[in-house]
């Protein structure tokens, strides 16, 4: 098996990145996100990664015949925590990769912070981002990290961890326990 390369944001694991996402369009629809995406290798369109966000799949749209079994072997090897993955997890995977780096770049450019809470099965529950610059957070010295604690709780389901993108890697936030503050402050009361 050849040696694969684990996308930064999703970690996706993808058998080579001469593929790239472009041009993602998105609109909220009734039942989730519609999108859709370029596939590009180059200049070259592969074709097209679509969610019509009525509750459907994601599919891809090839652009010529090539492009259609360039994908499918693509897939194919991609794997995710090691394991394979159909097709439409992979094409979810690799647009939020885009989006999610497209939305690091934004939040670098205003100082703010990406952050995603991780719910037990280590899965993505939630991305937010923070006014907040990273670097703060990812070295811990925010000076009101107990009110981002206690605004981070309020999320529903209330992802077990919280992770800072730091412009490389994700990193483990370290926050207060507010629930053991919120006590002590109505014990004293």
């Amino acid at each position: 098996m050849t040696e694969l390369t684990t996308l930064p944001l999703t970690g996706l694991e993808v058998p080579h990145t001469r593929y790239r996402i472009t041009n993602l369009q998105q609109a909220t629809m009734s039942c989730g996100t519609a999108f859709s995406a370029n596939v590009r290798e180059g200049r070259t369109l592969l074709g097209v990664i679509e969610n019509h966000g009525h509750g459907g799949g994601t599919w891809f749209s090839p652009a010529t015949r090539t492009g259609r079994q360039a994908m499918a072997e693509f897939t194919a090897g991609c794997r995710w925590k090691g394991e394979p993955v159909g097709e439409e997890e992979a094409y979810e995977h690799l647009v939020d990769e885009y989006d999610l780096a497209r939305t690091a770049r934004r939040c670098e450019r205003k100082r703010a912070s990406l952050l995603r809470g991780l719910d037990a099965d280590a899965e993505t529950a939630d991305v937010i981002e923070v006014k907040i610059p990273a670097v703060w957070l990812a070295r811990g010295d925010y000076p009101y990290m107990s009110q981002l604690a206690r605004s981070l709780a309020q999320h529903q389901p209330a992802p077990e961890v919280w992770q800072v993108w730091d412009g490389e890697q994700w990193k483990e936030l370290v926050l207060p326990d507010v629930a053991s503050s919120r006590s002590r402050t109505k014990a004293s009361a």
